[in-house]
């Protein structure tokens, strides 16, 4: 059998490809758990300096499988009779690793770029809104998918949505669950860059590429600020910069970033 997740490092990216094409790359459990047990490995790989998640086929990733609706082994609370028997874990999570991904994504602590073609939905939708950059081509479809089968939000949509777009517009999401073409995404914030067919993975893995060239303890602190910052008054921000700040100034790209600006020369950053 294929495996579900492919890995690919290449010049400190790592590419992330779910590969259920057949399924347009809808996520069981099993699989939800396997990547998030791949991003909490991820944090801790140096030679990983950005990542890049994508989906194999014509679709990014089309929310859970119909498996976990009408499943007994892992049962939906509120749709099955297995109930009784569900895990502690479960019972305390409901979503379980379909939901944990979105906070695995933030938690790796590098740059995490999204490469969209065709549906990115309920779930899916979720891991997309989740990277630090979405690059899409005009095959993608953007949907908060779970509000169409009569579930409110899960996976975190309710809370990245509203960063990422006007208020107004978040709400008619989840309240409609009106499906956004590409350039409609785009328009309203949910795409940051829109390229041509076929080329979203390749744009993303440029942009990825030029973040693994740079200071990336910096970028990583510079990153870990800014999520940070949403729950933080300007007081609190100053303090972590600060220390962020002193963090960064032991690093050997600190020292190459300003001996090369003193001799007037590109620097050139290790991730070190």
């Amino acid at each position: 059998m294929e495996p579900q997740v492919l890995f690919e490092l290449e010049n400190g990216v790592g590419t992330v490809t779910l590969n259920r094409p057949q399924r347009l790359n809808a996520v069981t459990w099993d699989l939800a758990a396997e990547l998030v047990e791949l991003f909490r490995g991820l944090r801790h790989r140096d030679e990983v300096r950005t990542i890049v998640l994508t989906g194999a086929g014509r679709a990014f990733c089309s929310g859970a499988d119909a498996e976990f609706f009408t499943g007994t082994e892992r049962p939906l609370p509120g749709l099955s009779d297995a109930g009784q028997t569900m895990s502690r874990y479960q019972r305390k999570a409901p979503a379980g690793p379909f939901a944990e991904l979105t906070r695995a994504i933030v938690a790796v602590e590098k740059p995490v770029i999204a490469a969209i073609a065709g549906p990115a939905m309920g779930a899916g939708l979720a891991y997309a809104l989740a990277c630090d950059r979405r690059f899409a081509d005009p095959t993608a479809r953007l949907c908060v998918a779970m509000i169409r089968l009569g579930f409110s939000p899960d996976c975190g949509i309710t809370y990245f949505l509203p960063r990422l777009t006007a208020l107004p517009t978040a709400l008619m999401l989840v309240e409609t669950g009106s499906i956004l073409a590409a350039e409609a995404a785009h328009r309203v914030g949910l795409i940051d860059e829109l390229v041509p067919a076929g080329e979203a993975l390749a744009a993303a893995q440029r942009y990825a590429a030029a973040l693994a060239r740079g200071p990336s303890v910096a970028i990583d602190l510079g990153r870990r600020g800014v999520h940070r910052a949403k729950h933080t008054t300007l007081e609190e921000a100053y303090d972590s910069e600060a220390v962020a700040c002193t963090m960064a100034a032991a690093t050997q790209d600190a020292r190459e970033g300003t001996t090369a600006l003193v001799e007037k020369r590109q620097p050139q950053f290790k991730g070190r």
